[in-house]
């Protein structure tokens, strides 16, 4: 099976530890994404709440790490660029949580460097904007606004998982590019704040983006509790609202505390694949594994 997945925090988790991207105890690894055919990784720079304020220099050293593993394991890394490959890990870089970019100029600093993705916000208010549990109703702010402008004009994808609900509306207005919501699931089947309204899967539709289905429980379910059948249910829901075209995986791995029941990491996933082909057949789930996610940034980048 073939794998495009939207989302996961092992660069900074493996960083943080002084582990290795190829082989570490983490949900998520190169050597687990190599038993899958093709696969393309976004490696998210997440700043955790302790290094809030060195945010620049801390996404700095994560992009510092990420190309010397690259060196390290360039044989099956590289940087995905419209080409997947076998037998390598196509890598795109992304920044969770707009922290780092404390000025126009940071963000064309770190486009250089190769990021091509940004999530807005994490949980917190920051200089761009709010986050959904941050507890501010605000929008994005002036600095935000210029973000979102920029972002546009250089080609880099906007990110709105985690964005609070005017937030969302702000991009949804200003953005003259699809954006995507990288690692959201349905706020009708699970209602929980990080999940997506129906307003916002039909904006996300209608201007081309992408959703990425999370794996986190308490996003899938609100017991907290989930399986493979609650992952199918709000595939299902994404299907049955015309998200046949924009559906992905966002897998949120070593971002989250635990998954779903019987899928312990990444290499797991081949059982949601495969109960995917069971229940939707073999063309729509490749296009949710790999072919919908593949068709828009070979669009985008």
């Amino acid at each position: 099976m073939k794998f495009f997945d939207l989302h996961c925090d092992t660069l900074t988790k493996c960083m943080d530890t002084k582990e290795e991207l190829y082989k570490n105890t983490k949900q998520n690894s190169l050597e687990q994404l190599l038993g899958f055919e093709t696969p393309v990784q976004l490696f998210a720079v997440f700043t955790d709440d302790e290094f809030v304020p060195y945010a620049y220099k801390y996404a700095k050293s994560a992009i510092e790490y990420f190309y010397a593993q690259k060196d390290k394991y360039g044989d099956c890394l590289y940087i995905y660029d419209k080409t997947a490959k076998q037998n390598a890990v196509g890598a795109i870089l992304s920044i969770e949580g707009g922290e780092p970019v404390d000025s126009i100029e940071a963000l064309d600093e770190f486009y250089m460097l190769g990021v091509r993705l940004m999530t807005l916000t994490w949980n917190r208010v920051n200089k761009i904007g709010s986050g959904m549990t941050s507890g501010s109703e605000d929008g994005l702010t002036q600095f935000g606004r210029q973000v979102v402008r920029k972002m546009n004009k250089k080609g880099m994808i906007i990110d709105v998982s985690h964005l609070n609900l005017r937030g969302f509306e702000d991009v949804s207005k200003l953005s003259e590019r699809p954006f995507v919501a990288s690692h959201s699931n349905s706020f009708t089947l699970c209602a929980h704040g990080r999940n997506l309204r129906d307003w916002q899967i039909d904006e996300i539709k209608a201007c081309g983006g992408l959703i990425g289905l999370n794996l986190y429980p308490p996003f899938l379910n609100e017991s907290g509790k989930a399986d493979i059948y609650d992952i199918l249910k709000h595939t299902s829901y994404f299907l049955d609202k015309g998200c046949g075209d924009v559906l992905c995986l966002g897998c949120d791995m070593d971002g989250i505390t635990h998954t779903p029941r019987d899928i312990e990491c990444t290499a797991d996933m081949y059982k949601v694949y495969s109960a995917f082909c069971e229940n939707f057949g073999k063309t729509v789930s490749d296009k949710i594994f790999f072919d919908n996610a593949r068709a828009f940034f070979d669009k985008m980048l």
